[in-house]
């Protein structure tokens, strides 16, 4: 027989997918019709917040893969969405004083381009949605959130940050390349979204010590990572723009070496600096 504790993990859980998934169609809809990047990207944190149930399902459960129907429903408009949010950030760091003296015009112009294509291509993601798929999952979702109890809540999480903790630091200790960075940054990621869920639900001084360290890499990470994204930009952009002169192209490749290089020098320091907070910093989670 389940006790009250159990009942309130249950009762919150459905009501947490209920809330948004509920936000997320209301957000979709509006950005039908808005095409605004604010309504893409709240239906995008959206997205996420409904995946973070589904995953701490999954952990619950002892599985080792992604829910596939979850999957199969998110995965365009989820891609297409992060596409745009990566366009915005480019145009959001170009405005930084450190690039100032840079005509970055032409990328920029570019970048718009960009901007309104794949809003485009969000747009016929959200026409072609079916929110019934949504709606007969719920009945799953909710079968599966009553299974869930306090003692098997703590326990598997607890091996789920022991887990991830393991594979972020075969990560670092298999060298500081660009791509393991970016599993690292992965995985931070979805640790960081499980747990502040975890501590919706049952509050510790320990998770939230644990939260409060994973964000902090996140952030860490993120912004270098977004200086990644950006230099890819400029360097796909050069390759493809041969209608342009050498001198109209030139603060452009300049800048893109700028970047470049600075990533590069980045990356050594980034993995100390999270193997510190997340290995080393980490509370005993055994």
């Amino acid at each position: 027989m389940k006790n009250d504790t159990e009942y309130q993990i249950d009762e919150f859980l459905f009501r947490f997918y209920r809330k948004r998934t509920a936000s997320f169609l209301v957000n979709i809809y509006k950005a039908g019709i808005t095409g605004a990047s604010k309504d893409i990207h709240r239906a995008r944190l959206d997205v996420k917040k409904i995946l973070a149930i589904v995953d701490l399902l999954r952990i619950v459960r002892s599985k080792s893969d992604k829910d596939p129907e979850f999957e199969k429903i998110f995965k365009k408009l989820y891609h297409a969405s992060g596409r745009i949010r990566e366009i915005q950030v480019n145009m959001l760091l170009l405005t930084r004083a450190e690039f100032a003296g840079y005509d970055m015009t032409l990328f920029n112009n570019d970048l718009l381009m960009q901007e309104k294509k794949m809003t485009l291509e969000f747009l016929k993601v959200i026409r072609k949605f079916d929110e019934q798929k949504l709606f007969r999952i719920e009945k799953r979702i909710k079968k599966e959130v009553s299974k869930i109890t306090s003692v098997t809540l703590q326990k598997k999480t607890t091996r789920y940050i022991h887990s991830k903790t393991t594979l972020i630091q075969e990560l670092l200790e298999n060298g500081d390349g660009e791509e393991n960075i970016h599993k690292v940054r992965q995985h931070i990621k979805e640790l960081s979204t499980v747990l502040s869920l975890v501590f919706a639900i049952k509050a510790s001084d320990n998770l939230e010590m644990i939260i409060s360290r994973l964000n902090k890499s996140e952030m860490m990470i993120g912004d270098w990572h977004d200086r990644v994204i950006l230099a890819d930009s400029m360097r796909i952009f050069l390759e493809q723009s041969t209608d342009y002169s050498e001198s109209q192209m030139t603060p452009v490749k300049e800048c893109h070496q700028i970047i470049f290089e600075e990533n590069n020098r980045q990356i050594e320091s980034i993995t100390l600096d999270v193997h510190k907070a997340i290995i080393e910093g980490m509370p005993n989670t055994r």
